[in-house]
């Protein structure tokens, strides 16, 4: 178990801590080009609301890291396309976890324990729940639980909101004829993602976003 966290670790960490919302909007941030930290321990402000500089930090480390134990050679342009994807993910999910609250959308304790107790990393030979693989894996991130939690239960709420706004998705009549039944899954995930696309756009348009990072990780 433990070999297997040192070999995959970053991509474990950057699957589970990205944010579901990774690749479903296609809009951008315009974080390609950073300004000076005006405060240690924030990278952004969204709505008033910092990303601590921690978060940042872990994820990028972590991803060079894994750049690096694979062989690549690590260029400027590769960092930069590092900071950049990492960044903007972050904030997508404080956007998306602050629309969370706006619809009234939660996660229980209870909620947010079966879904840690379940995923396969923290499970042992049994496939029982081990703390130590959990202790482990955040001592590999650099996390403390409490940070990680946070972090996971806004995930787990933002999921439940992507599910509630693509759900308006609907494949017309229409729309059947000309495209056939054997299509009509496609069809409608096409279409979720089109609404869910200029759903996050009226949002992140009526946000007020600053980024504040230097090179310095």
């Amino acid at each position: 178990m433990m070999n297997f966290f040192r070999k995959h670790k970053v991509a474990i960490i950057l699957v589970i801590l990205i944010g579901f919302f990774g690749g479903t909007f296609i809009a951008g941030f315009g974080v390609s080009t950073f300004g000076k930290v005006s405060s240690l321990d924030t990278v952004a402000v969204v709505n008033g609301k910092k990303i601590p500089y921690k978060y940042y930090y872990s994820l990028y480390n972590n991803a060079l890291g894994m750049l690096k134990n694979s062989g690549q050679e690590i260029t400027e342009e590769m960092m930069t396309l590092t900071q950049n994807h990492i960044l903007r993910n972050l904030i997508q999910d404080e956007l998306i976890w602050q629309q969370t609250k706006k619809y009234g959308i939660i996660v229980t304790d209870a909620e947010l324990a079966q879904d840690i107790q379940s995923y396969p990393y923290f499970l042992n030979e049994m496939g029982q729940f081990d703390s130590r693989n959990y202790y482990q894996f955040l001592n590999n991130l650099r996390m403390s639980p409490k940070d990680f939690e946070s972090l996971r239960r806004k995930q787990l709420a933002s999921n439940k909101l992507k599910l509630l706004v693509a759900s308006a998705a609907q494949v017309s009549d229409s729309e059947l004829k000309a495209i056939g039944t054997y299509n009509i899954a496609e069809q409608a995930q096409i279409k979720a993602n089109e609404i869910l696309n200029d759903w996050f756009d009226t949002v992140k348009a009526k946000s007020k976003i600053k980024v504040l990072l230097e090179d310095r990780a």
